[in-house]
């Protein structure tokens, strides 16, 4: 038989582990409002993330900072992963999506043709506003204007392809 032996932490090991759960709290703390929310934290845990949010001195953060950090600890955290992996996957396909859209915006403006391959694609009651962005971009261009069709473009793009997903 095996002597059963004491799993000893370091205190090394202790310390990273404080200084990983204060960097979670500090993150967190940089979020908004709306997805701290989704974050089911005890009240006194929330408290300390607004109580945070809203200092502006160093020394006042990083104590707050090491406060926040001490409540964590004193949860289970596997939650919080979870809703943290959850919001970096819905960021990423916000992303993945803005490339798309502006891929289409550049292709309806620089190739004529692709504006009924756009239209078979997603079929909308705004294709007569898109037509006619495509022209005020490609004018705004030729005059050396500020891109404000271009920017228009892209949002009508997007509410059409948002209507459809």
């Amino acid at each position: 038989m095996d002597p059963i032996e004491p799993s000893i932490v370091s205190k090394t090991e202790l310390k990273k582990d404080s200084k990983k759960i204060q960097a979670l709290g500090r993150y967190i703390s940089e979020m908004g409002i709306e997805e701290i929310k989704k974050f089911s934290f005890p009240q006194n845990i929330q408290q300390a993330i607004y109580d945070l949010k809203a200092i502006k001195s160093n020394p006042a953060k990083k104590r707050q900072v090491q406060y926040l950090g001490k409540l964590l600890r004193a949860i289970d955290l596997t939650e919080a992963h979870i809703v943290m992996e959850q919001l970096r996957t819905n960021s990423q396909k916000g992303i993945q999506l803005d490339h798309y859209i502006e891929k289409w915006r550049d292709r309806l403006i620089n190739d004529k043709e692709s504006i009924t391959e756009f239209i078979s694609l997603h079929s909308s009651s705004e294709n007569q506003t898109i037509r006619q962005l495509i022209q005020n971009s490609l004018k705004e261009k030729a005059l050396n204007k500020p891109p404000k069709s271009y920017r228009q473009l892209f949002q009508a793009i997007k509410a059409i392809v948002n209507k459809l997903q």
